[in-house]
C-alpha cells in the first residue's frame, strides 16, 4: 500500500474493540479550536526495529487564516525529512469545528490531492505513473487523520477519566473511515528536549483492528501542545517501538 508519509503521530498495534452501528452515526465531540497552540513546532520520531535505530525529523507549523471563501481556517503544515526525501503535507481544516477542507500531500514525484465537500472526499493521488481517484462519501460529520486528527485531540475537553469516540477518514490508495476511542488516563509531568511538561496522558485505541492505537501526552496548560506520541510497530511489520517527542517550540 502507497504511504505518502511517515506521521508524527506513530502508528502503533491496535486493541481490537467491538465497532457497533452506533459508532459510526455518534455525534462527534464538542472541540474547542482556540485551545490549540500556534506556532512552529519540530519533533524527533525514534524508530527502533531490532538492533535498527532510526531517527525522523518533522516540523510543523499551525495558524490561523482565511480561505478564498473568506472563511476561517486552521492550516497545519507538515515537513517529514527522511533518508528517501522530503514530505510536505497542508490541511486547511474548518476553523471552529476542525472538519477537514482541503489536503494536499507531496512526496517527490507523488502527490495526493484532496477537496472534503459536502459529505464526500474527491481528488486525485499521482505516484509511478499512476492516478487513482479519490472518491470517499461520508455518511456523517468525519475528522482527517493524522496531523488533523493531532489537532482534534488538542480541542478537546481533556479531564481526568474523560472519554469519547470519534471517526477519521484515512486517505491513501484505500480509502475508508476509522473509528477510535479517546480515555484520558491521568496527568503526568515529563522532560522532553523542548523542557518539562505537565501533560494529560491520554489512550487512542483503534476499534476497527486496523492498528494506529498509540499513546499520547498532550500539555495540560492553554494552549496546548502535542509533547509526546509513542505506539508499537505490529509484528507483521517487524516488531518494533515508535516515540515522538518534541524538541522545539517556536512561539
Amino acid at each position: 500500500m502507497l504511504r505518502f508519509s511517515i506521521p508524527i503521530l506513530a502508528l502503533a498495534l491496535s486493541v481490537a474493540l467491538p465497532v457497533t452501528a452506533s459508532d459510526n452515526y455518534r455525534t462527534l465531540p464538542m472541540l474547542d479550536a482556540a485551545l490549540i497552540a500556534n506556532g512552529q513546532f519540530h519533533y524527533t520520531t525514534t524508530l527502533v526495529l531490532g538492533d535498527t535505530e532510526l531517527e525522523i525529523k518533522s516540523s510543523r507549523h499551525i495558524g490561523r487564516d482565511v480561505d478564498e471563501q473568506g472563511e476561517n481556517i486552521l492550516v497545519v503544515e507538515t515537513v517529514t525529512r527522511t533518508g528517501m526525501g522530503d514530505t510536505r503535507e497542508r490541511l486547511e481544516l474548518d476553523g471552529t469545528s476542525l472538519l477537514p477542507k482541503k489536503q494536499q500531500v507531496d512526496q517527490g514525484d507523488s502527490t495526493l490531492s484532496a477537496d472534503y465537500i459536502g459529505g464526500q472526499v474527491t481528488g486525485l493521488i499521482r505516484s509511478a505513473g499512476q492516478v487513482v481517484p479519490i472518491d470517499l462519501m461520508l455518511d456523517q460529520d468525519t475528522y482527517a487523520g493524522e496531523a488533523a486528527l493531532e489537532a482534534v485531540l488538542t480541542a478537546l475537553p481533556l479531564d481526568g477519566g474523560y472519554r469519547t469516540r470519534l471517526r477519521a477518514t484515512e486517505i491513501d490508495v484505500e480509502q475508508l473511515v476509522r473509528t477510535f476511542a479517546v480515555v484520558v488516563e491521568d496527568t503526568e509531568t515529563i522532560e522532553v528536549p523542548a523542557g518539562s511538561f505537565n501533560t494529560w496522558r491520554l489512550r487512542l485505541d483503534a476499534l476497527d483492528g486496523l492498528g494506529g492505537s498509540q499513546v499520547l501526552w498532550i500539555g495540560v496548560d492553554t494552549p496546548r501542545v502535542l509533547v509526546r506520541a509513542k505506539g508499537f510497530v505490529p509484528e507483521e511489520v517487524g516488531q518494533g517501538s515508535l516515540i515522538t517527542e518534541l524538541t522545539a517550540w517556536e512561539r
